[in-house]
């Protein structure tokens, strides 16, 4: 099967042996040299860029054959999409080491579709064998500190060899890094690359850019906070955007998730994630020195006794679930569990709860799923298992779990957790999808449920209030991300209103006062409110904490 590279192409897929698209007649054969396979990730209208994995058709003894990876800029109509493009493919041409996808001098061009004035931006790199850490970590789980001093000391030297050419990765984080078989790892995605221009471009992932680098002003160390946030990933499992913070520094508390990390390691991968820049390592050498004299310190990172022991009887219910699940539960009658079991799939929730409080993140998962083979309309199960999925950035996974507690929730007429559903699923679609439209339409109908929950739940209306917040808050998010500034100011004011420790609210607020004309009071209010209001609701909660701290830093040295 051959795949057609022109975007706009209305059926890609082409049987083998043709040389134009059935389609759109645009050439299936690239530059007379390349053969496009299949996508290596699904294509986003949203996301400027394709990666596929290509047949290498070239004169060289050493192509003929070979895979490859072929990414592609989509349009090239926007000059500094255009410009990172084209300085990935300068950087990788010139930059020679294993934990760096080798470009060659031709490896980088432009083609045009059939009828078309458009270029496509084309770069062909190496295609590098292995997994990436995000999903490493899903089917593996959390790393221990030998291999975390290795990484470390790996991943710093390719850091050193980026910054002593003055460039900067600016994205570093566990799905742009891959473990090759051999153990090398390898340094992916360098299309947000800086040279020379640092603190000119606003760019990064949320948890991992450090605070200078989301306002435009990235240095060399906020490479080493990119670092310090993707180790706290790996030794913990969890997101850096899971983690409660420390009012006054930012600070994320992330230890107690990591028991198997010795304090001097942790000590170090704290240092690494500093808030100001000037109080990281100042080079790389600092970085592997200090690795290497940990490594000699510190003999062997092991699990306790007592996680040893919780593991093995997180086997045991394993095993025992999956016998019930495999040869008791399908041979009951429904009106057997309707009637002999009626409240055992709620018991099962709760025990999945109590997991999920205490961080016990896989055998919540099991109990949930557990309860949902008594009940198959489980909505709070549901619900649970997308905020699961989230805490392990699944994020295709909690949509659909939110989705099924939505449409269950609507079956059993449970309000209440369709709200909470809606709500979450709405957030998702406002920060990942970028869809703000059908964010409001669902939230306006979570709002418009909110009086038949108060009347049904009137002695936790507290509670009932903050999920309404939280509604009115996602709204201004929606309506912030459409540049409706007015619309906006309204549902965040509404949100602290009915709950004034809304953090989230607060600090969104901020920013939305700073766009618009405003009396400086209430601005200093908000942002007062955004730093000093404890919260861990939302991940991007911390960003955007941090981001109110950095204007306030730059108003404080501009005066």
């Amino acid at each position: 099967m051959n795949y057609c590279i022109n975007p706009q192409c209305q059926n890609r897929q082409n049987l083998e042996g043709l040389d134009l698209c059935q389609s759109c007649s645009t050439e299936l054969l690239i530059k007379n040299r390349y053969r496009i396979i299949r996508p290596l990730r699904e294509s986003q209208p949203a996301n400027p860029t394709e990666i596929f994995e290509v047949e290498d058709w070239g004169i060289g003894l050493g192509d003929w054959g070979s895979l490859k990876v072929l990414k592609v800029l989509k349009y090239d109509n926007n000059p500094d999409l255009v410009r990172l493009f084209k300085q990935e493919a300068r950087v990788l041409m010139w930059l020679r080491h294993p934990g760096i996808p080798r470009v060659e001098p031709d490896g980088y061009f432009t083609v045009s579709t059939h009828k078309s004035s458009q270029q496509l931006h084309c770069l062909v790199m190496e295609k590098i064998e292995g997994e990436n850490l995000e999903k490493w970590l899903i089917n593996r789980g959390k790393i221990y500190q030998d291999e975390a001093l290795d990484w470390l000391q790996q991943i710093t030297e390719i850091l050193d060899m980026l910054h002593s050419q003055s460039l900067l990765h600016r994205d570093l984080k566990p799905s742009n890094l891959i473990l090759r078989p051999n153990g090398q790892l390898t340094v992916i995605d360098f299309g947000t690359i800086g040279v020379g221009d640092w603190g000119t471009t606003k760019i990064g992932s949320l948890g991992y850019a450090a605070p200078e680098q989301i306002i435009g002003q990235a240095v060399l160390q906020s490479d080493f906070f990119a670092l310090g946030r993707t180790f706290v990933h790996l030794l913990t499992g969890q997101s850096p955007m899971n983690f409660p913070t420390e009012r006054k520094t930012g600070k994320i508390i992330w230890r107690n998730y990591a028991p198997q990390v010795s304090p001097l390691l942790a000590d170090f991968i704290d240092e690494l994630m500093k808030p100001l820049p000037k109080q990281r390592p100042s080079h790389t050498r600092f970085i592997l020195k200090k690795s290497q004299e940990l490594s000699k310190i510190i003999v062997e990172g092991t699990s306790s006794p007592t996680q040893v022991k919780n593991n093995l009887h997180f086997v045991i219910l394993m095993l025992m679930g999956f016998i019930g699940l495999g040869f008791i539960l399908p041979k009951i009658p429904l009106f057997i569990h309707t009637y002999i079991f009626p409240t055992l799939d709620k018991n099962l929730t709760n025990l999945g709860f109590e997991q999920y409080q205490n961080s016990n993140l896989g055998r919540a998962k099991f109990y949930y799923q557990l309860a949902l083979k008594f009940n198959h309309e489980n909505a709070a199960s549901y619900l649970k298992l997308g905020l699961i999925c989230e805490n392990r950035q699944d994020f295709g996974c909690a949509k659909t779990e939110y989705q099924e507690a939505i449409n269950s929730a609507a079956y059993r007429n449970n309000n209440y957790v369709k709200v909470a559903a809606i709500n979450n699923l709405s957030r998702l679609q406002i920060w990942l999808d970028g869809n703000s439209k059908i964010a409001i339409k669902n939230l306006t109908i979570g709002l418009q449920l909110m009086s038949e929950i108060q009347h049904k739940y009137p002695s936790n209306l507290t509670q009932v209030q903050v999920i309404e917040s939280n509604l009115h808050k996602n709204l201004g998010w929606a309506y912030f991300q459409k540049l409706n500034y007015f619309q906006a100011e309204s549902h965040l004011k509404t949100a602290i209103q009915l709950n004034p420790k809304n953090a989230s609210a607060q600090c969104l607020l901020a920013q939305v006062l700073e766009q618009v004309p405003t009396d400086r009071d209430n601005l200093k209010k908000a942002r007062h409110n955004c730093i000093n209001i404890k919260s861990t609701q939302n991940p991007e909660t911390n960003t955007w904490k941090n981001l109110v701290r950095q204007s306030l830093q730059t108003e404080k040295e501009g005066v």
